[in-house]
């Protein structure tokens, strides 16, 4: 996995912790640790990842890679929609804006649903669902 540098160094340091109902977290260090300067090039870095906590409240933050590519693999497109993979599913997704108006959005949805039927259909009984 390709990881960038986001802290200046490995730093063990004394928090309190807020747990909201919401799911919302909150780290704090604690005000007697004495260097508060953390991130690197900068004063604050958004991160992206996976945040999981256990019962008793010990959690374990992983970001993700950086540069690892989309975890979406697109197989079709349509105007509006698509047909895409993981690694353990089929996703098919169309949108319509609200502003088309429901007659036009019926017609298209049903143009479209049969357009990603067909594509299906192209795909064999026992199918490596990658084109």
């Amino acid at each position: 996995m390709n990881r960038i540098n986001v802290f200046v160094d490995n730093v063990n340091i004394d928090t309190q912790t807020t747990y909201s109902e919401n799911g919302k977290i909150n780290i704090n260090r604690c005000p007697y640790e004495e260097n508060p300067h953390l991130v690197q090039n900068g004063d604050r870095v958004s991160q992206k990842g996976r945040m999981v906590t256990e019962d008793d409240g010990t959690s374990c933050f992983r970001p993700y890679a950086h540069g690892s590519g989309s975890r979406y693999n697109t197989l079709f497109q349509t105007a509006h929609g698509s047909v895409k993979e993981t690694l353990n599913d089929i996703i098919v997704q169309l949108r319509f804006p609200k502003r088309l108006g429901k007659a036009l959005i019926e017609a298209m949805f049903k143009d479209e649903s049969e357009e990603v039927a067909a594509f299906i259909k192209t795909r064999t009984t026992e199918t490596n669902w990658s084109l």
